[in-house]
């Protein structure tokens, strides 16, 4: 079987967060995974890599870094210690719901397929795979993939207008990823300016932000991982809403916690345009 290493570089700042941690890893730690490159921030970092530490039974890099650079050139720093071709991007509030057997077999297709990119979680009624009836894709076990060239995306983005539907996004965090496509979103990602730099969203590409592109994209045919308390714009989506996990603490708490540290935006709102025009216009 293939062997992957999981990623991450979050901010574990409540005790909530750090029991959903937990509950996250032993949700899929059994997988086939080398290698585990670790990046913590936030109050609760030391009982991090002390869980992780007594937990993982494989190589394990754990770092505390959190540099005036930003989120993207700390990660840049974790590169090295990267050991295979394929990356599990963890997010520390997102559950496995399926067994090991049907990850390891997912993992063993990605690398077999040589796909880029697949999003592990949010799969809200196989919604992706909908939008995709318009594009001749390979369909297998656990997925069905396609090449996201510049004919794909034109075909999709006519299909989002025609039926007036939102634009998903290119590159979501909640996602397996190749070393390759990683490496080359994270150069691009360090140009972007519309999130605080500390902050990972500036890693994930709206559907607009096409310069990403050409990719092999994977879409799932079944719910893989499922968000804890998060509803992604689908009532009664979250593993909370469900039943399924328990309510200890309100989702706005959890928000007020996080953005009690970390602004989600970048300094004013005039100064982040200045800086978007000014990469649009020197990017090309």
């Amino acid at each position: 079987m293939n062997k992957l290493t999981v990623f991450a570089n979050f901010s574990i700042d409540s005790g909530e967060r750090f029991l959903r941690l937990k509950d996250s890893f032993f949700s899929f730690s059994k997988g086939n995974i080398d290698n585990w490159v670790i990046n913590v921030r936030g109050n609760f970092k030391e009982q991090v890599k002390m869980f992780l530490t007594v937990h993982i039974n494989t190589k394990v890099d754990i770092f505390f870094n959190e540099s005036e650079n930003g989120w993207c050139a700390d990660t840049l720093n974790l590169i090295p210690y990267i050991k295979n071709k394929v990356i599990f991007f963890w997010i520390e509030d997102h559950i496995c719901v399926k067994d090991i057997n049907y990850f390891n077999n997912l993992v063993d297709q990605i690398y077999k397929y040589n796909i880029d990119y697949l999003l592990y979680s949010f799969f809200h009624q196989g919604k992706l795979l909908a939008n995709t009836k318009f594009i001749d894709c390979v369909s297998l076990n656990h997925f069905c993939y396609f090449d996201y060239n510049e004919t794909n995306y034109n075909k999709l983005d006519l299909l989002y207008k025609k039926e007036n539907i939102a634009h998903d996004y290119l590159i979501s965090a909640a996602s397996f990823l190749s070393l390759d496509l990683f490496k080359k979103n994270i150069s691009i990602s360090e140009k972007k300016f519309k999130y605080n730099s500390k902050l990972p969203f500036n890693f994930e590409r709206s559907f607009f932000e096409k310069e990403i592109l050409p990719f092999r994209n994977a879409i799932l045919n079944e719910e893989l991982f499922v968000s804890i308390d998060d509803d992604h714009g689908e009532k009664g989506y979250s593993l909370i809403s469900r039943g399924q996990y328990p309510n200890r603490i309100s989702r706005n708490k959890m928000l007020d916690i996080r953005s009690k540290n970390y602004k989600i935006y970048s300094s004013g709102l005039f100064l982040r345009f200045k800086k978007w025009l000014l990469y649009k216009l020197f990017s090309k």
